[in-house]
């Protein structure tokens, strides 16, 4: 967890790790306000020490709770509502695990995603997703942390990961990613209730 520093979410109202080299995308766009965005700004090739790559983005979404109490088809229902907004008809759980300590469920996604919508700008992208339910507050946290997969080697990884079943297989910033969205869940705090009030 050397690799990630501390980060105030909702103005303080929640706070969980990122990494050093993230920056809070509001300064750059428009978010909305049950979201915050953080994106990767290190430079393509620069040296990296958290196996992270230059092109990854962080998503903490404050949702309403979905009507499911087995949280594992919760996880389900949001992952179908994350594929239909990013344009994608097509989304595979590569592994999938619950935390019952921290009430939790984590997966690593493949989806094909369309970029505005267009057929022609297609991509592969893998999420690492996390959520966590606040039923004190009834809400569902989703974090997601995306890794587009452009190089010929890494779709490879990709493909073999999925053919066989194998979440090993997949590329190393991957697991990265995946150690990352661990961290976040563990470090996460709502330091201020009255942000769901």
């Amino acid at each position: 967890m050397s690799h990630w520093i501390r980060q105030e979410l909702y103005g303080g109202a929640i706070s969980t790790v990122i990494p050093k080299t993230f920056l809070d995308a509001s300064m750059l766009r428009q978010v909305p306000d049950t979201q915050e965005v953080f994106v990767n700004s290190r430079r393509e090739n620069e040296p990296s020490e958290d196996g992270l790559g230059f092109d990854e983005s962080v998503i903490v979404d404050l949702m309403q709770r979905v009507e499911e109490n087995n949280d594992r088809k919760a996880l389900d229902i949001h992952l179908a509502e994350i594929s239909e907004l990013n344009g994608s008809q097509k989304w595979t759980v590569i592994d999938h695990q619950e935390q019952t300590e921290l009430k939790s469920q984590t997966c690593i996604v493949v989806e094909t995603a369309y970029k505005w919508g267009k057929q022609s700008m297609k991509e592969t992208v893998v999420m690492c997703v996390a959520l966590l339910r606040l039923d004190q507050f009834d809400t569902d946290v989703i974090i997601s942390v995306h890794v587009p997969i452009s190089s010929e080697q890494e779709l490879k990884a990709m493909e073999q990961a999925i053919a066989q079943n194998s979440p090993e297989k997949l590329p190393q910033r991957v697991h990265a990613s995946y150690s990352l969205l661990r961290d976040m869940i563990s470090s996460f705090k709502v330091e201020d209730p009255s942000l769901f009030a």
